[in-house]
Protein backbone atom coordinates (compact mmCIF):
# COMPACT_ATOMS: atom_id res chain seq x y z
CA UNK A 1 0.00 0.00 0.00
CA UNK A 2 1.32 3.61 -0.72
CA UNK A 3 2.63 5.22 2.26
CA UNK A 4 0.36 8.40 2.88
CA UNK A 5 2.00 9.99 5.75
CA UNK A 6 2.53 13.88 5.82
CA UNK A 7 6.23 13.92 5.05
CA UNK A 8 6.21 11.94 2.15
CA UNK A 9 3.91 13.91 0.20
CA UNK A 10 5.62 17.17 1.44
CA UNK A 11 8.81 16.08 -0.44
CA UNK A 12 6.60 14.54 -3.27
CA UNK A 13 4.76 17.78 -4.26
CA UNK A 14 8.05 19.46 -3.50
CA UNK A 15 10.34 18.01 -5.81
CA UNK A 16 7.54 18.90 -8.85
CA UNK A 17 5.76 15.92 -8.92
CA UNK A 18 2.01 15.80 -9.42
CA UNK A 19 -1.24 13.15 -7.88
CA UNK A 20 -2.54 11.88 -11.30
CA UNK A 21 -5.86 10.13 -10.55
CA UNK A 22 -8.71 8.52 -13.24
CA UNK A 23 -11.91 7.37 -12.45
CA UNK A 24 -11.83 3.93 -11.22
CA UNK A 25 -14.10 2.74 -13.94
CA UNK A 26 -14.34 -0.71 -12.85
CA UNK A 27 -15.67 0.87 -9.43
CA UNK A 28 -18.14 2.96 -11.14
CA UNK A 29 -19.65 0.38 -13.84
CA UNK A 30 -20.46 -1.90 -10.41
CA UNK A 31 -22.01 0.87 -8.58
CA UNK A 32 -24.19 1.86 -11.55
CA UNK A 33 -25.32 -2.03 -11.92
CA UNK A 34 -26.28 -2.29 -8.10
CA UNK A 35 -28.17 1.61 -8.54
CA UNK A 36 -30.02 -0.14 -11.93
CA UNK A 37 -30.85 -3.16 -9.38
CA UNK A 38 -32.07 -0.75 -6.55
CA UNK A 39 -34.26 1.53 -8.94
CA UNK A 40 -35.84 -1.33 -10.78
CA UNK A 41 -36.85 -3.09 -7.09
CA UNK A 42 -37.73 0.52 -5.37
CA UNK A 43 -39.91 1.30 -9.09
CA UNK A 44 -41.69 -1.99 -8.73
CA UNK A 45 -42.15 -1.40 -5.08
CA UNK A 46 -43.89 1.81 -5.73
CA UNK A 47 -45.69 0.31 -8.90
CA UNK A 48 -47.09 -2.60 -6.57
CA UNK A 49 -47.87 -0.09 -3.55
CA UNK A 50 -50.08 1.91 -6.39
CA UNK A 51 -51.59 -1.28 -7.55
CA UNK A 52 -52.99 -2.24 -4.71
CA UNK A 53 -54.27 1.08 -3.34
CA UNK A 54 -56.34 1.23 -6.64
CA UNK A 55 -57.96 -1.97 -6.32
CA UNK A 56 -59.01 -1.50 -2.63
CA UNK A 57 -60.55 1.84 -3.54
CA UNK A 58 -62.13 0.41 -6.61
CA UNK A 59 -63.74 -2.50 -4.51
CA UNK A 60 -64.61 0.23 -1.38
CA UNK A 61 -62.98 -2.81 1.07
CA UNK A 62 -59.80 -0.97 2.17
CA UNK A 63 -60.13 1.46 5.65
CA UNK A 64 -58.95 4.75 6.36
CA UNK A 65 -55.69 3.44 7.93
CA UNK A 66 -54.96 1.01 4.98
CA UNK A 67 -54.77 3.71 2.86
CA UNK A 68 -52.35 5.97 5.01
CA UNK A 69 -49.67 2.94 5.84
CA UNK A 70 -50.14 2.59 1.63
CA UNK A 71 -49.98 5.95 1.12
CA UNK A 72 -46.80 6.79 3.44
CA UNK A 73 -45.02 3.52 2.43
CA UNK A 74 -45.76 4.61 -1.24
CA UNK A 75 -43.81 8.19 -0.45
CA UNK A 76 -41.10 6.32 0.90
CA UNK A 77 -40.65 4.17 -2.17
CA UNK A 78 -40.93 6.87 -4.55
CA UNK A 79 -38.30 8.97 -2.22
CA UNK A 80 -35.66 6.15 -2.52
CA UNK A 81 -36.53 6.29 -6.87
CA UNK A 82 -35.92 10.31 -6.69
CA UNK A 83 -32.49 9.62 -4.37
CA UNK A 84 -31.63 6.48 -7.06
CA UNK A 85 -32.03 8.80 -9.81
CA UNK A 86 -29.75 11.70 -8.77
CA UNK A 87 -27.03 9.51 -7.42
CA UNK A 88 -27.44 7.67 -11.08
CA UNK A 89 -27.12 10.92 -12.41
CA UNK A 90 -23.68 11.35 -10.64
CA UNK A 91 -22.09 8.23 -11.64
CA UNK A 92 -22.99 8.42 -15.40
CA UNK A 93 -21.46 12.01 -15.42
CA UNK A 94 -18.42 10.47 -13.89
CA UNK A 95 -18.43 7.49 -16.35
CA UNK A 96 -18.33 10.79 -19.03
CA UNK A 97 -14.71 11.73 -17.46
CA UNK A 98 -11.81 10.89 -19.99
CA UNK A 99 -8.13 11.43 -18.90
CA UNK A 100 -7.49 12.99 -15.24
CA UNK A 101 -10.64 12.84 -12.71
CA UNK A 102 -8.33 15.06 -10.32
CA UNK A 103 -4.58 16.35 -10.52
CA UNK A 104 -2.30 17.88 -7.88
CA UNK A 105 0.55 19.37 -7.45
CA UNK A 106 2.30 22.85 -5.80
CA UNK A 107 0.62 25.12 -8.59
CA UNK A 108 -2.76 24.28 -7.76
CA UNK A 109 -5.65 21.36 -8.87
CA UNK A 110 -6.88 20.12 -11.90
CA UNK A 111 -10.45 18.67 -12.26
CA UNK A 112 -12.07 17.29 -15.05
CA UNK A 113 -13.97 19.70 -16.74
CA UNK A 114 -12.84 22.68 -14.79
CA UNK A 115 -10.34 25.63 -15.05
CA UNK A 116 -7.02 24.80 -13.03
CA UNK A 117 -7.29 26.19 -9.77
CA UNK A 118 -4.45 28.32 -8.87
CA UNK A 119 -3.45 27.82 -5.07
CA UNK A 120 -3.29 31.75 -5.17
CA UNK A 121 -6.46 32.11 -6.03
CA UNK A 122 -7.65 29.46 -2.92
CA UNK A 123 -9.46 30.39 0.39
CA UNK A 124 -9.37 27.23 1.62
CA UNK A 125 -9.25 23.53 1.13
CA UNK A 126 -11.87 21.13 3.29
CA UNK A 127 -11.43 17.73 2.87
CA UNK A 128 -14.51 15.40 4.68
CA UNK A 129 -14.34 11.74 5.08
CA UNK A 130 -17.37 10.23 7.00
CA UNK A 131 -16.86 6.67 5.19
CA UNK A 132 -16.82 4.94 9.33
CA UNK A 133 -19.85 5.81 9.63
CA UNK A 134 -21.37 3.27 7.26
CA UNK A 135 -20.61 0.75 9.82
CA UNK A 136 -22.37 3.17 12.77
CA UNK A 137 -25.99 1.42 13.87
CA UNK A 138 -27.86 -1.38 13.27
CA UNK A 139 -30.25 -3.09 11.91
CA UNK A 140 -32.50 -1.88 8.72
CA UNK A 141 -30.86 1.79 9.08
CA UNK A 142 -27.72 0.45 8.71
CA UNK A 143 -28.95 -1.84 5.77
CA UNK A 144 -30.27 1.41 4.21
CA UNK A 145 -27.04 3.33 4.55
CA UNK A 146 -24.71 0.70 3.32
CA UNK A 147 -27.39 0.30 0.37
CA UNK A 148 -27.71 3.84 -0.76
CA UNK A 149 -23.80 4.09 -0.69
CA UNK A 150 -23.13 1.19 -2.90
CA UNK A 151 -25.47 2.62 -5.33
CA UNK A 152 -23.71 6.18 -6.02
CA UNK A 153 -23.66 7.80 -2.65
CA UNK A 154 -20.96 9.37 -1.18
CA UNK A 155 -19.36 10.26 2.06
CA UNK A 156 -16.04 11.30 1.22
CA UNK A 157 -15.95 15.19 -0.53
CA UNK A 158 -13.30 18.23 -1.20
CA UNK A 159 -14.38 21.81 -0.73
CA UNK A 160 -12.44 24.05 -2.40
CA UNK A 161 -12.93 27.76 -1.46
CA UNK A 162 -12.24 30.21 -4.34
CA UNK A 163 -11.99 34.27 -4.82
CA UNK A 164 -13.38 34.06 -8.39
CA UNK A 165 -16.06 31.90 -9.28
CA UNK A 166 -17.70 33.19 -11.38
CA UNK A 167 -14.77 33.12 -13.81
CA UNK A 168 -14.46 29.46 -13.34
CA UNK A 169 -18.02 29.10 -14.50
CA UNK A 170 -17.64 30.66 -17.03
CA UNK A 171 -14.67 28.91 -18.33
CA UNK A 172 -15.85 25.03 -17.24
CA UNK A 173 -16.44 22.92 -20.06
CA UNK A 174 -16.85 19.34 -20.98
CA UNK A 175 -17.86 16.76 -18.64
CA UNK A 176 -17.80 17.52 -15.15
CA UNK A 177 -18.30 16.14 -11.47
CA UNK A 178 -17.91 18.94 -9.45
CA UNK A 179 -20.56 21.14 -8.56
CA UNK A 180 -19.23 24.91 -8.79
CA UNK A 181 -21.45 26.41 -6.12
CA UNK A 182 -21.49 30.58 -6.39
CA UNK A 183 -21.78 32.74 -3.30
CA UNK A 184 -21.69 36.18 -2.38
CA UNK A 185 -20.32 38.05 -5.14
CA UNK A 186 -17.92 36.61 -7.14
CA UNK A 187 -16.56 34.32 -4.60
CA UNK A 188 -17.62 30.61 -4.30
CA UNK A 189 -17.02 26.90 -3.54
CA UNK A 190 -15.80 23.80 -5.75
CA UNK A 191 -17.34 20.71 -4.62
CA UNK A 192 -15.97 17.28 -5.49
CA UNK A 193 -17.10 13.91 -4.41
CA UNK A 194 -14.17 11.19 -4.24
CA UNK A 195 -15.33 8.11 -3.22
CA UNK A 196 -18.17 7.71 -6.21
CA UNK A 197 -15.07 8.19 -8.73
CA UNK A 198 -11.85 6.56 -6.63
CA UNK A 199 -11.27 3.82 -4.69
CA UNK A 200 -10.46 3.64 -0.37
CA UNK A 201 -6.42 4.53 -1.09
CA UNK A 202 -6.80 7.15 -3.71
CA UNK A 203 -9.27 8.85 -1.48
CA UNK A 204 -6.76 8.99 1.37
CA UNK A 205 -3.97 9.72 -1.44
CA UNK A 206 -5.92 13.09 -2.64
CA UNK A 207 -6.19 13.93 0.91
CA UNK A 208 -2.52 14.01 1.86
CA UNK A 209 -1.44 15.73 -1.45
CA UNK A 210 -4.12 18.28 -0.65
CA UNK A 211 -2.84 18.67 3.14
CA UNK A 212 0.72 18.58 1.48
CA UNK A 213 0.53 21.22 -1.02
CA UNK A 214 -1.85 23.30 1.03
CA UNK A 215 0.74 23.45 3.78
CA UNK A 216 3.45 24.12 0.78
CA UNK A 217 1.20 27.11 -0.34
CA UNK A 218 0.41 28.87 3.06
CA UNK A 219 -3.46 28.02 1.69
CA UNK A 220 -5.50 27.11 5.36
CA UNK A 221 -6.60 22.97 5.36
CA UNK A 222 -8.67 21.11 7.27
CA UNK A 223 -9.79 17.51 7.53
CA UNK A 224 -12.74 16.77 9.27
CA UNK A 225 -15.67 14.10 9.69
CA UNK A 226 -18.60 16.68 11.10
CA UNK A 227 -21.08 17.69 8.61
CA UNK A 228 -21.65 21.14 10.34
CA UNK A 229 -18.23 22.07 10.46
CA UNK A 230 -18.02 21.31 6.33
CA UNK A 231 -21.01 23.41 5.76
CA UNK A 232 -19.99 26.30 8.51
CA UNK A 233 -16.48 26.58 6.13
CA UNK A 234 -18.54 26.00 2.85
CA UNK A 235 -20.35 29.38 3.98
CA UNK A 236 -17.44 31.00 5.18
CA UNK A 237 -15.49 30.90 1.87
CA UNK A 238 -18.36 31.75 0.12
CA UNK A 239 -18.65 35.08 1.52
CA UNK A 240 -14.95 35.55 0.40
CA UNK A 241 -13.80 35.17 3.69
CA UNK A 242 -10.31 33.03 3.84
CA UNK A 243 -10.75 29.56 5.72
CA UNK A 244 -10.65 29.52 9.49
CA UNK A 245 -8.31 26.38 10.72
CA UNK A 246 -9.34 26.40 14.37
Amino acid sequence: MTDISADPWRQFIQSGRALRLEVERVQLTATLKRNTRYLLVTGGISVAVLAVMVGLFASGIGRAVTYVLLAILLVVMLGNVGLGLITRRRVLKTLAVEGVFIEVDAAGIRLAGVPPLAWAQTLGVVVSDNRATIDDGKGLARRLRTLTYHTGGSLNSVVIGLHDMRSVRAAASGPRVASLDLGMHDHGAVVLNLDVALDREQCDQVREALRAATALNSVPFRFTADNGTVAQATLQMGRGDRLTVS
